[in-house]
């Protein structure tokens, strides 16, 4: 499973120690169905109002996500929310936040100097 979220990068080192086995306790595994079963709602709700953001927005997507095909989730966003930036990193899988830190902290940088001005 982490091997899928993080690839084609590898698992970064600070997960070395996660419990994998809590990660798959019935519990553990009924509530992420629980939140996967209220994104779709919540997203269909939030997507009216995104004519009604006034700040920047920059969507960060792994290009080689192998959980989702970014050309029709995030493609999509991009073109629903008007003032969005669309930022493709190469070689980053679903985890960018984890695996491209670096990019992710340069977009923080770059909205917050959008903010500025």
């Amino acid at each position: 499973m982490l091997r899928q979220m993080f690839g084609p990068r590898p698992i970064p080192d600070k997960f070395a120690g996660f419990p994998k086995e809590m990660a798959v306790r019935p519990s553990q595994i009924r509530a992420s169905a629980v939140e996967t079963g209220l994104m779709n709602p919540a997203a269909f709700v939030s997507a009216k109002t995104y004519d009604e953001l006034s700040t920047p927005v920059i969507i960060i997507a792994g290009e080689d996500d192998r959980l989702i095909d970014i050309d029709e989730q995030s493609g999509p966003l991009h073109d629903e929310v008007t003032q969005s930036k669309m930022h493709r990193i190469a070689g980053a899988g679903r985890m960018v936040q984890q695996s491209a830190t670096g990019d992710l902290m340069a977009a923080i940088d770059e909205a917050a100097a959008e903010t500025l001005h």
